[in-house]
């Protein structure tokens, strides 16, 4: 696993994590509406894009040199932009955060694959340095659910013993 996208991310820091949406003009109120399809974390240099299979509950990981306008935003007259969820996830006392530990769910034929490119996740839990935790859940209808530190742990619990989409894959434990 020397080359793949975790040996990556013990090189980088996080800055903020950015989620695609657009602005709604709806009469004297204007609003941000999210259009989670993909989640992405700004690095000093670049961007980690988690984006959504369509339809399928999973998702993939890859860097990418900038956010994408979201395929269904393209000919929309809606104006389109990123919201901050940094100051939600992270903590305003630093600049950037180091990954310490990525866990997920894999899947696929064994979690070895976890962190090649191209492999499917159905959900995954950054921990950063000072114990601040991102969590991301393709399964949610909209797009991409963000959470934060035991969410992992919560979802595994309520799909425990039950047939889900969690259940094929399998989990694996990622550090730097």
């Amino acid at each position: 696993m020397s080359n793949s996208i975790f040996d990556r991310l013990s090189r980088v820091r996080v800055r903020d994590i950015l989620v695609p949406g657009y602005i709604a003009r709806d009469g004297n109120l204007t609003k941000f509406k999210p259009f989670p399809v993909a989640v992405y974390l700004e690095l000093e240099e670049g961007f980690i894009e988690l984006a959504t299979i369509r339809d399928e509950g999973r998702m993939t990981i890859e860097f990418v040199t900038a956010p994408k306008v979201p395929e269904a935003l393209l000919d929309d007259d809606d104006e389109f932009c990123l919201d901050s969820r940094g100051l939600d996830v992270l903590t305003d006392s630093h600049d950037s955060l180091r990954f310490t530990q990525v866990r997920g769910v894999v899947r696929g034929a064994s979690p070895s694959e976890a962190g090649e490119p191209g492999t499917e996740y159905d959900c995954l839990e950054f921990r950063f340095e000072d114990g601040w935790y991102l969590f991301a859940d393709p399964g949610y209808p909209l797009g991409i659910r963000l959470g934060g530190e035991g969410a992992y742990d919560r979802l595994l619990e309520l799909n425990a013993g039950r047939p889900t989409r969690l259940t094929p894959g399998r989990p694996f434990v990622w550090t730097p």
